[in-house]
Order: C-alpha cells, then structure tokens, then sequence
C-alpha cells in the first residue's frame, strides 16, 4: 500500500484543517509522508520555525546565510537541505526557496505568496502517486514541480519575446534599445536560475550518490539535469535571438542616422554656393561694377537657381537621395 502524501501548510492540514505541531511530527512514528509547508516574510517567523526544527546550530545557519547562491548540504547524517532560486513569474525578481528532508518528512519555506510548488500541490490533490514510499521520493517530485514551473516562466518569456520580435519587423521605427534591454534582463533572470538550478542539482546528485539513497532516485534526478540542461540551452539561443534583435535596431537608427545626415550633407552643399554669393555681393564697397549694371540682380538669380538645381539634379543622379 503506498504510503499518504499530509500536506501541511502554516501548521494548518489541508485535509482535516486542524492545526499541527511541527515538533511533534519529528517524534511521531507514523507510515505517512509529511510535506509541510511554510510561507514566511519576517525573521520573527524565521526564528520561530528554526526553533522548532531537530537541527544542530550549524544548520540552522543554512536558512540565515545572506549569501545569495544555490546551496546543497547534509543534515542530521540521513537528512537534506535545498536552497534553490525561482521567481512567481518569469519578470519578477528572483527569491529562494528552502527544502528540507528530515526522514518522512519534507519541509518547504518560500516568501509570502509563493505560487511555484503551487501546480505540485494540486496534482498531488488530484491523486498523483509517487515513484517511491520514501521521503526523498517526495523531494524529488518537489524538485520536479520547481522545475515544471521554470519551464512555464520559460515558456511564457519565449511567447512574449517571440511577439515582441514580431512586432519589430512591422513598426521597428517605433522600438528602441531600452525595451529590448529590459525584456533582455529579464530573460537572464530566468536564465540564472535554470543555471543556479542545474549547479544545485548536480550537487545533489553527487550527495545522494555517496548515501544510502534508493537507486530510483538518481535516475529521477538525472532526468530533471537533463531536462534543465536542455531549458538552459533554450534560453541561450532565445537570449542570442534578443542580442541579434538589438543589433538589427542599432544597424537601424544608424541607418536613419547615415541618412539623415547624408541629406543634411547634401542640403549644405547646395546651399554653400550659394550663401558664398550672397556674402560676396553684401559687400559694402563703392566700386563694384556689377551694382551698375541693370540687369545684374536677376542674372545673379539666376546663376544661384542654375546652380542649386543642377546639384540638386546631379546628387539625384548619384543615388544620395535613396
């Protein structure tokens, strides 16, 4: 008989409402399997929980450190601890989320609102049966589900950015680089986590192959490095994809540069002539035998039409205008 999956979530189960006592699951001698789960957002909350947890102070600092990078390690000789990046959704800033196995027992501590293991809960509502009857069968799916969730943000960042890219080929002259830059950055958020992912797996991978850990569970772990391996390389070429969209918009305004100054180039040019004559006829000297003479003023015009459109006429035919 497969063992019961109690989930447990702010010390509430979810099956019979009634409120649980953390400590007391660790000394309960029961064939279930206990995910619990803890959405917490102040350090008072943090404090209280590490409390309650059978780990050594050493450990405890596990859930303290500030540093910012994935991190796999042993607790309690037979336990593990997890911390793996992830975001609600693909534009949203990165945060962790803490995983602890302890025996039957497999605890996961997000921020306030966490939605990633949210799709696991309900499949597993939904009768989902474990490949396993152990508690690290239990962290695997758990695994599973923050990896199906990377792969959705993924997803969702491919269809935005795909549109997006779309819409370039239509209206490029309504785009520019800072909204290219800003999806760009959001893509590499997700890309770090699918890389910090695979780091913390790998890890894992090498714990579990050490321990006394069911042989099953190393190939369930392999297939999700292989899964994100393969996401990891997704997002590369769809980050290449945004890189080659920011040169094409640089190749674009530098165009609508060369050619604006190419115009402005050429408007200078005609005109040059023609300021030079104006400036040599506003010469204020007494003898200068063209101010006699009655037709020199439309002759002058003349001269400067002459020459205006026959530069005109002339870059036309060189292509300056195209």
């Amino acid at each position: 008989m497969d063992k019961k999956v109690v989930f447990i979530h702010n010390n509430i189960c979810k099956e019979t409402g009634q409120e649980v006592v953390l400590e007391e699951l660790f000394v309960e001698q029961s064939q279930n399997l206990y995910w619990v789960n803890y959405e917490i957002s102040t350090d008072d909350e943090w404090e209280k929980l590490l409390a309650a947890l059978p780990l050594s102070e050493f450990e405890q600092r596990f859930f303290t450190d500030k540093k910012a990078f994935p991190r796999v390690e042993v607790v309690q000789a037979t336990g593990l601890y997890l911390r793996i990046p992830t975001s609600n959704r693909w534009e949203e800033t990165t945060y962790f989320i803490h995983l602890v196995l302890l025996g039957n027992i497999v605890l996961t501590i997000t921020k306030s609102e966490g939605e990633t293991l949210d799709k696991a809960y309900q499949q597993l509502q939904a009768g989902v049966k474990l490949e396993g009857k152990e508690g690290i069968f239990l962290l695997m799916y758990l695994l599973e589900g923050i990896e199906e969730h990377l792969i959705n943000n993924y997803l969702e960042a491919r269809s935005i950015i795909n549109s997006f890219i779309k819409s370039l080929e239509s209206i490029p002259d309504d785009q520019d680089n800072d909204n290219v830059v800003k999806i760009k950055g959001r893509l590499m958020n997700i890309t770090g986590q699918c890389e910090e992912f695979l780091f913390a797996c790998t890890l894992l991978r090498t714990v579990i192959s050490v321990s006394f850990f069911p042989a099953h569970t190393k190939k369930l772990l392999n297939d999700i490095l292989d899964t994100l391996a393969h996401v990891e390389q997704s997002m590369h070429k769809l980050d290449k994809h945004l890189e080659d969209q920011l040169h094409r918009i640089d190749s674009h305004f530098r165009e609508l540069s060369d050619k604006r100054l190419r115009i402005l180039t050429v408007l200078s040019s005609i005109f040059l002539p023609l300021t030079f004559i104006s400036s040599l006829y506003g010469m204020n000297f007494e003898h200068m035998p063209e101010y006699g003479y009655e037709y020199a003023y439309p002759i002058c015009l003349g001269i400067m039409l002459f020459i205006g459109l026959g530069m005109i006429v002339y870059y036309a035919v060189k292509g300056w205008f195209h």
